[in-house]
């Protein structure tokens, strides 16, 4: 299978909203389907949805979470979801989400009394 890791690094760079991802998963789909030397057609029919369907996706990622499905179990990567979903990008800015929320300090508890003074103007 082609090395597509440089493609993925450009897309993290342009996923900005739902309608950008919708649209790089669908030339993930295109990818996998090109790597195994398959037509749209050849696969719309191994998947059992329509050639249409099949096209739309590709091309502006529309499609149902079901029909996205059958098409990941007829191109044998409905195991493993990371091929259309995530690159090392991905994972990458989840560590570091992670990172940041533990060197973030923990909050204060305020005593209830001295937050009902305090709400009364009394010190």
């Amino acid at each position: 299978m082609a090395n597509f890791a440089w493609m993925d690094k450009i897309e993290a760079l342009s996923i900005r909203n739902p309608d950008a991802l919708i649209q790089v998963i669908g030339q993930r789909l295109r990818r996998q389907r090109l790597a195994k030397g398959w037509t749209q057609k050849e696969l719309a029919e191994r998947a059992g949805v329509s050639l249409s369907t099949l096209k739309l996706m590709e091309h502006e990622g529309k499609g149902s979470l079901q029909r996205l499905a059958k098409v990941a179990v007829a191109l044998g990567i409905d195991g493993d979801l990371r091929a259309l979903f995530s690159g090392q990008r991905s994972f990458e800015s989840l560590e570091a989400v992670e990172r940041i929320t533990r060197l973030r300090a923990p909050r204060r508890k305020i005593d209830h009394e001295q937050e009902n003074s305090t709400k009364k103007g009394k010190v």
